[in-house]
């Protein structure tokens, strides 16, 4: 008995090393790399800003592309970043007060594009007792998805709610273009995209924050999704 403790001991400290050693390079991945990308950007607009008339057109348009691929990189980085963080950050229960916090999120996303015809359904008195800045990362990824997803609809409906009425399973529901299930074991993984970036720009790292956050709040998630009928995703809490 005692010799299996020591072993599980051992190993314990063998994972929290290898989860401290990730940590690292996933902070030099996130902070020391951007600086070569920084020089190449640099470097770059100062090419077109100085140089463009001395440039042929197909010499602007290498720069322009060198400059959208650093560009993407920043925010490929952002997102290791912001993994990093959420796996890291610590949990502090509270009431949380979901319905305010979704029409909070929803008004921002009307804000920044007010000429969109969105409909939010949000289910009154929906209340948990959880991480309120976890819940608030979480819930804005999701709406964000629901938001972007449905796009090409001229009239769309994204639904915030709790399933069955009573539990602490929420969801986020939209009408929007969904994906074939047959990819769902996937989904939830890290840059892990379902719809040509020309029919809808992201990086794929969303549903993979959702997943990592719900599970540091000690729950799971799930979809249910079908092309062009849209996605709902459910936050199981416990």
């Amino acid at each position: 008995m005692t010799s299996t403790s020591a072993g599980s001991g051992a190993a314990g400290s063998e994972l929290a090393e290898a989860r401290r050693e990730l940590d690292e390079l996933t902070y030099a991945v996130a902070h020391d790399v951007r600086a070569p990308l920084r020089v190449i950007d640099g470097f770059s607009e100062a090419l077109l800003e100085d140089y463009r008339d001395a440039l042929t057109p197909g010499g602007i348009d290498y720069l322009l592309t060198i400059r959208g691929a650093v560009s993407r990189m920043e925010q490929l980085f952002d997102g290791i970043h912001e993994l990093s963080r959420v796996s890291q950050a610590p949990v502090q229960h509270a009431r949380v007060d979901v319905t305010a916090m979704a029409e909070s999120i929803a008004a921002e996303l009307v804000a920044g594009d007010p000429s969109r015809d969105v409909r939010f359904a949000i289910e009154s008195n929906l209340e948990v007792r959880t991480d309120a800045a976890l819940l608030h990362a979480a819930l804005t990824h999701l709406l964000r998805n629901a938001w972007k997803f449905t796009a090409k609809r001229a009239a769309a409906t994204i639904t915030v709610g709790r399933q069955p009425q009573g539990s602490r399973a929420l969801f986020v529901r939209d009408d929007g273009a969904g994906f074939d299930l047959a990819a769902a074991p996937r989904m939830f993984g890290p840059f892990q995209r379902f719809h040509p970036a020309s029919d809808f720009e992201g990086l794929g790292l969303g549903l993979a924050l959702v997943r990592r956050i719900v599970h540091r709040l000690g729950g799971r998630v799930h979809a249910e999704s079908a092309p062009r009928k849209g996605t709902t995703i459910y936050m199981e809490l416990p």
